[in-house]
């Protein structure tokens, strides 16, 4: 059985465009090929693929007519349509039909490479052809073999590497990688990242991530070495590191070494004209950097009331004002609070606009030039984390207040402007942001009670982060309790109770819950005068004890002392239910009664509502 190659060659496709087609080429294939690929081959200027075992043509068919019974009013159109006699029909399961022969494979496949081609989505492309077709880059060759034979409309040429080799022929599919390689292009992406790693000097690092990148920037891989003058050492380590990978993708190698991984070339060519990009841009960082020096982090600050922080919210001054309150409000200290006046200080520094990533690490470095405490200038440079979902959270207490009192200030900005997230969208990274929050709260033990209007928004964003199920949050949310730690170590707890002691708390609620229904007719206060029988007397009394307990070990954090003072209230409720009756003929002793079961259900409510755990 034959194998396939279809390669698509183009312009530079970047790093992006590669790893989707990666990604949709197995499916696309399997879609209109009728076999998943055995390899896919993806780089720079190329996307093929190599299909083993293909069938030499489709199988035949049988396209269905018109009932039997008919054959005399319908069998001479339907056979006309198809361009056959009618003699030629036959008969199945009661219906006349016409025999298909299957097609050759090599008949079929055009259409059928057409179509992957056309299949592939990027998230940026454009019509390149006259026939509207959309992709990454301009298409400029479509190679295709199936084992020696070129396919028909396609070429049975590829192209070897851009400054080495020109124009290549393929013999066949099987030798398609082959005959790359001996024109200087590696066409396995795996390939090219192994031998990346082997070759990388001892001490590499790639902080921002940009290995996957450069394996599909390269078709022939060269890690060559280079150096840059050590004055610029001076510059803080992390503009450094942003300036070799941000815009040039180098590894850095500590001190004033970098690793690089070259296309071709000569090398000596090639490491001189990295080291002289590289150093002409660290000379722009640090005049820059330089500049801001000069104005100093206090300047900076001054500057901010200049600065739209976002359209109806003031300037970054006004914000500043309010993190320092909410620094406050959250049990912040002097260095908490002096890092929230330092911490947007940088939104005015020439260096945070030539690296947005390195806001609040540029305005650390400030202040530390400015003699500020290391604590500040800590808190100062972790106040945006956690910047991801899994990301790391700030390692001081101050900064863990300030990152929580920047979280609250932006979504209740955003969200008091009407702009809270819908659907898919979210332009200001709010569902981060409430996630930063939630996870500030239960890994960073920041006490957080998110405002309205986002505390069900965060409230919500907590039903994913805890490992619960949302029966079980959903009841916590709706305790007295507010702070998000209390509404997740709550949540936890109730998962966690054994199933007797849930099952009476349960019921406690659930059956004051349904009588109190009538809440209408409830008194607005309990009438201790009006109650007659001892079981009614012995739940007010027991509730009397219990609700203070309850109030105050929720407020002190002792969530088990509050679940066993609501326990309390079981077993006179039992023989509540079981000797009174609620719904007494005397108005004033029914409504007396609802108002005891209202009280049980509230003071038993400050734990959440029960009623919608799973039983």
């Amino acid at each position: 059985m034959p194998t396939l190659l279809f390669e698509i060659g183009c312009e530079e496709l970047p790093a992006a465009a590669c790893r989707e087609a990666e990604a949709q080429l197995p499916e696309l294939c399997e879609q209109h090929v009728g076999r998943a690929p055995s390899r896919v081959f993806v780089g720079p200027r190329r996307l093929a693929v190599l299909v083993d075992d293909l069938p030499e043509r489709t199988e035949d068919g049988w396209l269905k007519g018109p009932p039997e019974a008919l054959r005399e009013r319908a069998a001479a159109g339907f056979a006309r349509r198809h361009g056959v006699s009618s003699d030629e029909l036959s008969v199945r399961d009661g219906f006349l039909g016409l025999e298909v022969p299957g097609r050759p494979l090599g008949e079929i496949l055009p259409e059928q490479l057409d179509a992957i081609v056309g299949g592939l989505r990027f998230g940026k492309s454009m019509v390149w052809d006259e026939g509207g077709l959309r992709f990454a880059r301009p298409v400029r060759w479509r190679c295709a073999k199936l084992d020696g034979e070129t396919v028909a409309g396609f070429e049975g040429r590829s192209f070897g590497h851009r400054f080495t080799a020109g124009e290549v022929e393929v013999p066949s599919a099987r030798e398609y990688a082959a005959t790359l390689r001996a024109a200087g292009v590696e066409p396995d992406a795996g390939e090219r990242r192994r031998a990346i790693l082997e070759a990388l000097p001892e001490g590499w690092s790639d902080p921002l991530g940009k290995l996957e990148e450069v394996v599909y920037l390269v078709e022939s891989v060269e890690v060559l070495e280079g150096r840059f003058d050590e004055r610029f050492l001076r510059l803080p380590e992390r503009v450094v590191v942003a300036t070799m990978q941000s815009h040039q993708r180098y590894f850095p190698l500590g001190g004033a070494r970098f690793a690089f991984v070259s296309n071709g070339g000569d090398p000596g060519v090639v490491r001189a004209g990295n080291e002289r990009v590289l150093e002409g841009r660290l000379e722009d960082a640090a005049f820059t950097f330089d500049r801001d020096v000069e104005v100093g982090i206090e300047g900076l600050a001054a500057r901010l009331g200049s600065i739209t922080f976002l359209a109806g919210a003031g300037s970054f001054a006004d914000k500043t004002e309010r993190l320092v309150g909410l620094v406050e409000s959250l049990g912040g200290g002097d260095e908490a609070r002096e890092a929230a006046r330092l911490a947007k200080a940088d939104q005015a520094a020439e260096l945070v606009r030539e690296f947005p990533d390195l806001q609040g690490h540029v305005g650390a470095e400030y202040a530390r030039l400015g003699g500020f405490p290391e604590a500040v200038c800590a808190a100062v440079d972790e106040h945006y984390l956690p910047d991801a979902s899994g990301g790391p959270l700030p390692a001081t207490e101050a900064g863990r207040i300030l990152a929580a009192a920047d979280k609250l200030d932006d979504l209740v900005v955003t969200f008091r402007l009407g702009h809270r997230p819908s659907g898919s969208r979210d332009p200001y990274g709010l569902r981060r942001a409430a996630i930063g929050l939630c996870r500030l709260a239960l890994e960073g033990g920041v006490r957080i009670e998110p405002p309205e209007p986002i505390a069900d928004f965060v409230e919500e964003r907590l039903e994913g982060l805890l490992d619960l199920p949302v029966e079980v949050v959903r009841a916590a949310r709706a305790s007295s309790l507010r702070d998000v730690g209390g509404i997740a170590r709550l949540a936890r707890l109730l998962a966690a109770l054994d199933e007797e002691r849930l099952d009476r708390l349960h019921t406690a609620y659930t059956r004051a819950h349904r009588l109190a229904a009538k809440a209408e007719e409830a008194a607005p206060a309990l009438d201790a005068g009006l109650l007659a029988e001892p079981a009614e007397q012995s739940v007010a009394d027991t509730l009397a004890r219990v609700q203070p307990r309850v109030a105050e070990s929720l407020e002190e954090g002792d969530l088990e002392r509050a679940v066993d003072a609501a326990l309390e209230l079981a077993e006179p409720l039992d023989r509540f239910f079981d000797e009174v009756l609620v719904m007494a003929p005397e108005a004033g002793v029914r409504a007396n009664r609802l108002r005891l079961l209202l009280d049980v259900r509230d003071t038993v409510g400050m734990l959440g509502d029960l009623a919608q755990l799973p039983r």
